[in-house]
């Protein structure tokens, strides 16, 4: 019977290691171009979003949206990023005397767009849903538990939402920007409800025309 060599096991953890190397640095490979690609695709998502964004801004210049949608209406103009002073009204009408809510409501709203403009204060966090990275507003942000303390949870809600908006609608800006906005979803309005209403609007432009020259001809 043949004797079967021992391995040295200096040599077997050095294979071992070899193996695991060339292993990690397939992966490693993989990795990367994995996050080329989704830089890839991010830079072409936010390239594509801005476009869509400066269209539907475009449609609510030039179409003069924001004068003719109004709260009778089923879609409004909203400026995303804006506080509702409503809340700040309802908040100072339980804290402050009579006499005093007038000055207090506008200066308080004005302070707290102030601090949802600050690009220095960014009270979101990222968690981890069902293997994807989340991007939400962290409500144990020492800022916004001091408002919810101070003020009650209307006002916190209405600084939240404009919070959310502005992080969503112009991060980099930081100043509100109008949206066309769906009363009865509560929900911006889609690129078709906008080019609809649009194109509503211009009908009634070249209505109302031609209205204003059959009259003039009438007294001609």
């Amino acid at each position: 019977m043949k004797n079967v060599p021992c391995q040295n096991p200096v040599e077997i953890l050095r294979s071992q290691f070899a193996a695991l190397k060339k292993e990690l640095e397939r992966k490693s490979e993989a990795l990367e171009d994995m996050e080329s690609r989704y830089n890839c695709l991010a830079v072409k998502h936010d390239a594509t979003n801005k476009e869509l964004q400066d269209a539907r801004r475009e449609a609510i210049s030039i179409c003069g949206l924001n004068d003719v949608l109004t709260s009778r209406t089923n879609f409004v103009v909203k400026r995303m990023g804006e506080i509702d002073q409503k809340a700040f009204e309802v908040a100072c009408s339980l804290k402050f005397p009579k006499e005093d809510r007038q000055e207090m409501c506008p200066k308080l709203c004005s302070l707290w767009q102030q601090n949802v403009q600050d690009p220095k204060w960014h009270p979101f966090k990222m968690i981890n849903i069902r293997g994807n990275l989340q991007e939400i507003l962290d409500e144990d942000d020492e800022k916004l538990k001091e408002l919810r303390n101070e003020y009650g949870d209307v006002v916190f809600e209405a600084v939240s939402t404009a919070l959310m908006e502005m992080n969503e609608y112009n991060a980099s800006g930081r100043y509100p920007v109008r949206e066309v906005w769906n009363r009865k979803e509560e929900m911006k309005a889609t690129m078709k409800e906008i080019m609809e209403c649009a194109i509503k609007q211009l009908k009634n432009h070249k209505g109302k025309r031609k209205r204003m020259l059959f009259d003039a001809f009438k007294h001609v």
